[in-house]
């Protein structure tokens, strides 16, 4: 019964220092790593994503609608989105500057604001940055609104649900028509 007993014991004992970790260590290490302090990511904000800027994989963007290159229709869509892409390069090319300083001015305001906490200033930072950038969305939507109009009178209406699914996934909203 004595032997029963001491198995036992130690059964338990063997099992609460398997469950608890080995003494003190553990502790000792959450603690370690509750006391690093981390650092703050530095912003970094994205103009074209912000206006809609896609430049197109057309290799991806035919598999995902689930159009063959190698068709007649494959290589209507390739021609359709090689001059698209080429027209938003050539878009993003003339417009570098403004991009380039809109980006500094939202990157600095979001430091400003990381270093004191006053967000004051966002409104002004937001109308600026929107002034800025509406000439170029403007010419975005007409050059979307045009590939739209290009990729649905191509595509079959499955295809073409396929074609939106995949817009949507990389953060492309095509704008709607107006009446």
């Amino acid at each position: 019964m004595k032997k029963i007993f001491l198995v036992l014991i130690l059964g338990y004992a063997y099992t609460a220092q398997a469950q608890y970790g080995y003494g003190d260590s553990q502790s000792r290490r959450q603690n370690q790593m509750m006391q690093t302090e981390q650092k703050a990511p530095e912003p970094n904000f994205d103009v074209e994503r912000y206006i809609g800027i896609v430049n197109y994989d057309i290799e991806k963007a035919a598999k995902k609608s689930s159009i063959k290159l190698t068709s007649k229709e494959g290589q209507e869509f390739s021609r359709v989105l090689t001059k698209y892409n080429k027209d938003i390069k050539d878009i993003t090319r003339i417009n570098t500057f403004v991009l380039r300083s809109t980006k500094d001015m939202v990157e600095n305001y979001q430091k400003t604001v990381m270093k004191t906490g006053d967000n004051s200033s966002q409104k002004k930072v937001m109308t600026t940055m929107s002034e800025n950038l509406k000439p170029i969305s403007e010419i975005l939507k007409k050059e979307d609104r045009e590939l739209d109009k290009t990729i649905k009178a191509l595509l079959s209406e499955k295809q073409y649900k396929k074609w939106i699914k995949y817009n949507r996934k990389i953060y492309k909203v095509f704008p709607k028509e107006e009446e």
